[in-house]
């Protein structure tokens, strides 16, 4: 399997026409002057009655990964940048109606999975915690009694970039990316319970 990291990756994802929710989820980048700095997805659900799922104070806030990594803090933004392009796609992909669409949106979100696990260049990732993303007062709520779904999905989403991670070196990589696409898969469905309550 050919994985070509082109300028497909400068495509923007936006929402299918298909149908499903729109949702934002966020990465914590690093912080800057004291304030934390995201970096926030659009990703499509399927359709879903809202519930508030972020803390009192903040019932609208998006829910925020915050990855532990060794990554220099240069590319920091770009691999998570890439890991949420890739779960937009791969939300796409999922409420996408016509079957070669799909096939493409499919490709795009493994191809910018890919490219950020290959901007760790080595560095392990962990899920340092879990939380919630104050926008409109540059505030990062962490959730001391966190869901287990928003757990669950983060969990995955590491699981998948270690697989991409081991695939990047591997003269037969096919096995670990399909491994590393069911770990982004699962992400994806976690994120689902999460948001539909």
């Amino acid at each position: 399997m050919a994985l070509v990291v082109s300028a497909t990756l400068l495509v923007p994802a936006a929402p299918a026409s298909a149908g499903g929710r729109p949702v934002t989820v966020c990465f914590k980048v690093g912080e800057f002057g004291g304030r934390p700095i995201f970096d926030c997805h659009t990703i499509l659900l399927p359709e879903f009655k809202p519930v508030p799922i972020g803390p009192i104070e903040c019932l609208t806030c998006p829910p925020v990964f915050d990855l532990w990594d060794r990554i220099d803090p240069e590319w920091r933004f770009e691999y998570l940048d890439r890991l949420g392009r890739g779960l937009s796609f791969l939300g796409e992909a999922a409420q996408a109606v016509d079957p070669v669409k799909a096939k493409q949106l499919r490709e795009l979100a493994t191809e910018n999975f890919w490219s950020a696990a290959k901007l760790l260049n080595g560095s392990e990732v962990k899920l340092g915690q879990v939380g919630w993303a104050d926008l409109k007062n540059e505030k990062f709520h962490g959730d001391p009694d966190p869901q287990p779904s928003l757990v669950a999905s983060g969990e995955n989403l590491v699981v998948g970039l270690a697989l991409m991670q081991k695939a990047l070196g591997d003269p037969h990589p096919e096995p670990n990316i399909e491994a590393a696409m069911a770990r982004f898969d699962q992400a994806y469905k976690d994120l689902g319970v999460l948001f539909a309550g």
